[in-house]
């Protein structure tokens, strides 16, 4: 049965190995970049009253971590270098058992957030009822369990105002919840491609022992490494 290695040894020599290695890199930084981009928006968010800074924190992390490390990874493929390729493997493998942690935690998260989106709907009600008109107006909605509990306005159901009979918290919870699932599934991806990536370097930093070895086995032979032959 084939093996991982054998399956490896199949790339010209590393070549296009070390061609995938740096494009799925450059892919995973494209998506740090995103990660970090979401997160700042998150931030100012009027939904993320409800879900807390916690997530959009994490986003701007996780988003920071995955480009940095995933820019020193096309580093050490582009210069052929095991030194390199060491502290990238380390970082990455650092950051893959963090997401696993994340993942979980978010995975184990109770999914009954009702008390919670509760007080914060509550505060809103006394505090800034601008935020809870738009929220009505966006999610189609009139206030919190039903149209006549903390509603802004008083009688938003009534049509000459929004005309909508159903409350807000089905909605908040169904826009928490698929924003949950989305996460997990985006996460699980990251760190599925993320686990790919650290067998491939450390098969490119075997094969990059081996050519300086052979280097230095053999003196006087041509420069140029065999991982760029055709």
């Amino acid at each position: 049965m084939a093996t991982v290695r054998d399956f490896l040894n199949g790339f010209n020599e590393g070549k296009w190995l070390r061609i995938t290695h740096m494009l799925l890199n450059a892919v995973a930084a494209t998506a740090g970049i995103f990660f970090l981009i979401a997160g700042i928006a998150d931030l100012y968010n009027v939904y993320e009253v409800f879900g807390g800074k916690t997530l959009p924190i994490l986003y701007i992390l996780i988003g920071g971590l995955v480009t940095f490390i995933s820019l020193v990874g096309i580093i050490g493929s582009a210069k052929e270098s095991q030194y390199i390729f060491g502290t990238y493997s380390g970082l990455l493998a650092l950051l893959v058992i963090i997401q696993i942690i994340g993942l979980m935690v978010i995975w184990l998260r109770p999914l009954d957030i009702e008390d919670k989106f509760s007080n914060v709907w509550e505060k809103l009600y006394e505090d800034d009822q601008d935020t809870i008109k738009y929220i009505e107006k966006d999610l189609k909605c009139c206030g919190f369990k039903s149209p006549v509990d903390m509603p802004v306005p008083a009688h938003c159901s009534v049509k000459k105002h929004y005309g909508f009979t159903t409350g807000c918290l089905e909605p908040l919870e169904h826009q928490w919840n698929t924003r949950r699932q989305s996460i997990l599934w985006v996460g699980f991806a990251m760190v599925s491609a993320q686990i790919v990536a650290l067998l491939m370097g450390a098969e490119l930093v075997r094969r990059f022992r081996r050519t300086r070895e052979g280097y230095q086995r053999v003196p006087g032979q041509a420069e140029g490494s065999p991982l760029l032959r055709g």
